[in-house]
């Protein structure tokens, strides 16, 4: 069964197989299945990502609820983007987050409120004992959002495809403090 986790002007919707499904057809059919506005170019990233997180689901269905989520905003009931986690907590309790917003939803708060929406809910889960994120290794908006949520810089890393990254985290110990 699929998650939703609500925020103020928020409505995050986990994605199963067939709402995969939807979204691999095309904006028309996961505008039916959701019964909300899903916008042509509605994400930055392609289909890549979709099929990987159905891949994974389709590999191991304990995993439903973290991987992909769908951002819908409430008062346009619109799809503004793509977030989640990339994949169920491993052996040490650590999740990742991941978001991205169409332009014209950026720079409103959007961002930091669906991070929070996130945090909450991976901490809602006992086996979690760490949130963490990746950015790229200069300041943005993303370094922004992070920061108000709590998270911390940790580390930086060299990622083949994306070059120089920082890693952020936030611990269960620290997390609402």
């Amino acid at each position: 069964m699929t998650h939703t986790i609500d925020t103020d002007r928020l409505r995050l919707i986990s994605c199963d197989l067939a709402l995969f499904d939807a979204l691999l057809a095309g904006p028309n059919v996961a505008s039916a299945v959701l019964q909300v506005d899903v916008p042509a170019r509605w994400t930055q990233f392609g289909k890549r990502p979709i099929r990987y997180a159905a891949d994974h689901l389709r590999a191991d269905p304990a995993g439903l609820n973290w991987w992909m989520y769908l951002p819908i905003h409430k008062t346009d009931n619109r799809l503004i983007g793509s977030c989640g986690y990339k994949g169920p907590p491993d052996e040490h309790g650590m999740v990742e987050i991941g978001y991205e917003l169409m332009k014209a939803y950026r720079r409103l708060g959007l961002g930091t409120e669906l991070a929070k929406g996130l945090i909450a809910n991976a901490f809602a889960d006992d086996r979690v004992t760490t949130v963490q994120a990746h950015t790229l290794a200069h300041e943005n908006p993303s370094t922004k959002i992070l920061r108000h949520c709590g998270l911390l810089r940790v580390d930086e890393l060299t990622d083949p495809e994306d070059g120089l990254l920082w890693r952020w985290q936030l611990n269960r110990s620290t997390y609402g403090y």
